[in-house]
């Protein structure tokens, strides 16, 4: 049985289908073939280059500082159960690149311990808040960082005994888990509270190293080029130790950094609860046949002379710069206190914070000002001035010694109706008489909606308000609703609050705040035994 009726009409409408469906093939490949070559003649968009770090001025840095990504590093890490029973244990370097709006991109796991630690050890990077970007010619550029991921089983909590007016040897043995001694000399530490100092710093190390190198005869015949990672061990006394290469080019190149890793001037050794410790240090060291020593037509620098110890700067010392003659007010305050608002901050047309950089001397005085993270023109003036007014500060001292400090400080720069969050505010909004002060006025003051018992209706509503400088209400928004008559009872016990304390910015100056409160419904009864305190 034919599926299409044989009439005289029907065969020419097939047959034009067919030509149509036949030509249709032969079409888009011309088509694409005219798109290809378009696209051929088009010129590529070149990559944006990833600097390395001791080609930028200033280096990536974690938003919250080298500390608090340490503690990001060890705190958040998810520990494998290989590694939770002691199987595996070690180091996963990874290498990623900071972009210039601070973004983590491109990781890659450079020095591997086993397949789950490197899929953490990735996830942990990727899952990193921005970073504040490299800077090179006062210009954010995209720079590569290296990050290890130290992989131990969490450690045992240990019982302890505290034994009071007894000069005696206590026995210990009947308490149940072992007493442990922990011998940590011979210990290599990833991190530390302070870690080790190059004379110059990082950028003074890649400078010393990259001119110490001789480009090998074997490399320079094979055109090898790239980057040598080699780790190394920093010792107490400062000396470096142990190199060895982690990620290598090979034809000489290896042998090479080696060499020059051995010849180091001493480092200042790291130190943790006080004392000197040894360090894992690990850097990158490239080798390029245009600016590398030793390549063809590329002239042999000098080796660069290290900084004397009185011109040495500090990043983190025992104790930090600070302003003196008082423990209360902080530099930050200090700062704040100086700025003045530029017109177009106070108009409220820019708003934001502008990061300094100084030095403080071994007098105290603050030398070498400059924007690290800008604003605009007007706002980075103001955050400059501000530094230019700060008092004489009482130096930082290392060793018991004044030297020479360079600290980093935000200004903000905000207008005067500006709403803050909490966690930007340095001392918060207080109800009168605390939290459980503020529970009782809601409870004490709602008129419960009919509608909770009609309905059974059980629950709370979320207010969401800012507390102004004056410390009365402002705006208030119910952001998570129950119902209509709950939501409006909401809204009128949070607008008819007694005025509270204000927030206060970092120069003790009053700010407006956002606060929220979850009040709920029906109110819970305020039950109170006799002879307890409520709280």
């Amino acid at each position: 049985m034919s599926l299409f009726p044989a009439s005289p009409l029907a065969r020419p409408i097939l047959l034009c289908g067919l030509a149509v469906s036949l030509t249709a093939p032969a079409l888009a490949q011309k088509t694409s073939a005219k798109t290809s070559a378009k696209s051929a003649d088009r010129p590529a968009v070149p990559a944006p280059r990833v600097y390395e770090q001791y080609e930028v001025q200033i280096q990536p840095e974690y938003a919250e500082g080298q500390y608090a990504l340490q503690q990001y590093l060890l705190t958040k890490v998810q520990r494998p159960p290989t590694v939770q029973s002691g199987q595996v244990r070690g180091l996963v370097q990874i290498s990623a690149t900071v972009q210039p709006d601070g973004r983590l991109t491109d990781a890659f796991v450079l020095r591997g311990l086993s397949a789950e630690c490197n899929a953490e050890a990735l996830r942990l990077v990727k899952a990193m808040p921005r970073w504040r970007p490299a800077r090179r010619s006062n210009e954010a550029v995209a720079a590569r960082v290296l990050l290890p991921v130290m992989f131990e089983p969490a450690p045992k909590p240990q019982r302890s005994v505290t034994v009071k007016g007894n000069s005696e040897a206590v026995e210990l043995s009947g308490l149940g888990d072992p007493v442990v001694v922990e011998v940590v000399e011979n210990k290599v530490y990833t991190y530390v509270e302070q870690m080790p100092v190059f004379p110059g710093g990082q950028e003074g190390l890649i400078s010393y190293i990259q001119a110490s190198l001789r480009y090998p005869a074997e490399a320079v015949e094979k055109k090898v080029e790239g980057r040598v990672f080699v780790k190394f061990t920093v010792e107490p006394s400062g000396r470096a130790i142990n190199p060895e290469i982690i990620k290598g080019l090979g034809a000489g190149c290896d042998e090479e950094v080696l060499r020059v890793i051995r010849a180091l001037p001493p480092f200042e050794p790291g130190k943790q609860n006080g004392r000197t410790v040894s360090v894992s240090y690990t850097v990158p060291v490239t080798f390029s046949l245009q600016t590398t020593p030793g390549a063809p037509g590329v002239a042999i620098p000098p080796v660069p002379s290290l900084p004397k110890p009185e011109d040495k700067v500090y990043t983190y010392v025992e104790q930090m710069p600070r302003l003196a003659g008082t423990t209360d007010a902080t530099i930050a305050s200090a700062l704040q206190a100086a700025v003045v608002l530029p017109k177009e901050v106070a108009q409220g047309t820019t708003e934001g914070r502008v990061y300094v950089s100084f030095v403080v001397g071994r007098e105290g005085q603050v030398e070498e000002a400059r924007v690290v993270r800008s604003l605009s023109p007007a706002c980075d003036a103001a955050a400059l001035a501000a530094v230019a007014k700060l008092p004489r500060l009482e130096p930082g001292r290392q060793n018991g010694q004044a030297v020479r400090v360079q600290t980093t400080q935000l200004v903000q720069l905000y207008s005067p109706t500006h709403v803050f969050e909490p966690r930007e505010a340095a001392t918060q909004a207080t109800f009168a008489g605390g939290g459980m002060a503020l529970r009782q006025y809601f409870t004490t003051k709602l008129r419960e909606p009919k509608v909770l018992a009609k309905e059974n209706l059980r629950g709370a509503v979320e207010v969401r308000f800012v507390v102004l400088p004056d410390g009365k209400i402002g705006a208030a928004e119910v952001v998570r609703p129950l119902c209509r008559s709950c939501d409006e009872e909401a809204l009128r016990l949070v607008r008819s609050m007694p005025t509270w304390t204000p927030a206060h910015d970092a120069s003790g100056q009053a700010i407006a705040v956002r606060q929220s409160v979850i009040i709920p419904m029906p109110a819970p009864e305020l039950s109170r035994k006799p002879g307890t305190i409520q709280d």
